[in-house]
């Protein structure tokens, strides 16, 4: 049996005020680092992101739109189509 309920009560209700404060000052701290970052765009048709070497994406193709211009054959990192 409890004998203060009531000090428990205000004891449970600092704890969790302490670790409400603390998430929101780490989330803070988070967002302040951030803001000194470059932004990171590219203007798409200008400028062409470098993919890596080993880059495992998929290349789309359609057989029925193919018009034999061989932009797969050169996109191709495993020269898969000949």
């Amino acid at each position: 049996m409890n004998m203060f309920p009531m000090v428990t009560g205000f004891m449970s209700y600092g704890q969790q005020t302490i670790r409400a404060t603390r998430y929101i000052g780490q989330s803070f701290i988070t967002t302040l680092s951030h803001t000194n970052r470059l932004p990171i765009t590219i203007h798409y048709p200008y400028e062409k992101s470098i993919t890596p070497e080993r880059f495992r994406g998929r290349i789309h193709f359609e057989f029925d739109k193919c018009i034999a211009c061989e932009v797969c054959v050169r996109v191709c990192p495993i020269d898969l189509p000949v």
